[in-house]
């Protein structure tokens, strides 16, 4: 478990981010609806999902991880998991039950991985890819 954590944990962070982001950025006026939340909510979720899987896909790519990039890394996904409940208790009563759903879904997903990144982070740092 620790050698594909230690391989593959960034990279599925990264594309899982990045692809949140990219289809609520693309259908925001779907998903606005679809979850009935603002269309303002839907652009700062798909924003905040790009930039961090930009963020976490870079650090998979690199060969020299820093101990404080990787770090910032699960903090990052901890932080969001705040966001997220935020977001729940926020738009519980207008958020559709999808919504609800999705986001609890990925505050779950991201408290996960920034579990994971945290506990692995030194061996995040020396993976060679």
């Amino acid at each position: 478990m620790k050698a594909f954590l230690g391989k593959y944990i960034l990279h599925i962070d990264g594309f899982a981010g990045t692809s949140v982001g990219l289809l609520l950025l693309f259908f925001q006026d779907i998903a606005s609806d679809f979850y009935q939340l603002p269309k303002g909510l839907i652009l700062f979720l798909a924003a905040a999902n790009v930039c961090y899987g930009i963020y976490a896909l870079r650090l998979a790519l690199i060969r020299n991880r820093s101990l404080n990039q990787v770090a910032a890394l699960a903090i990052a996904n901890f932080l969001w998991a705040i966001v997220c409940v935020g977001v729940i208790l926020t738009y519980l009563e207008q958020a559709s039950i999808f919504a609800l759903l999705f986001v609890i879904a990925e505050c779950i997903f991201v408290a996960i991985l920034g579990l994971c990144e945290w506990r692995y982070r030194f061996l995040l740092v020396s993976s060679i890819q």
